[in-house]
């Protein structure tokens, strides 16, 4: 088993949040502490975002820092966890909200859309969209 960034490594979808970890300064957190829950938006999540916003985001890392916490709570939660629950408090220390259905688990209205990948630190969940804090002026799709 692989802790979360050598996860993210080898994953062939999830390019785009491994180079903002990187740039935000959180590597080594997620690569040496633990236990952490990241949810993980895909490339594709991040092709919907205009180059020009992206580029922007990652001339920022101080917002970076404040987006990519979002996306990391400091426990471990697998979705069979998710789906008992109403809300988490992410590593930026605002919540973000659980809804589970039939459908599947949602964070913040965004659909989880693969679940559990476990890792000697924690586990990802691949998100089809990026989450935008609260407090943070991010243009998504």
């Amino acid at each position: 088993m692989k802790n979360i960034i050598e996860t993210l490594e080898d994953s062939e979808n999830l390019a785009v949040f491994l180079e903002l970890i990187r740039i935000a300064g959180m590597e080594p957190m997620l690569r040496e502490r633990g236990p952490f829950t990241v949810f993980v938006p895909t490339d594709e999540a991040f092709a919907r975002v205009p180059k020009e916003r992206m580029d922007e985001i990652r001339q920022d890392p101080d917002k970076l820092l404040l987006i990519t916490s979002y996306h990391v709570v400091p426990e471990l939660l697998t979705s069979e966890d998710l789906r008992s629950i109403a809300a988490v408090r992410s590593s930026l220390g605002t919540d973000l909200v659980i809804r589970s259905s039939d459908r599947g688990i949602t964070v913040n209205s965004v659909p989880i859309v693969e679940a559990d990948a476990f890792c000697t630190n924690g586990i990802c969940h691949a998100i089809s969209s990026a989450l935008v804090p609260p407090a943070i002026d991010v243009v998504t799709p």
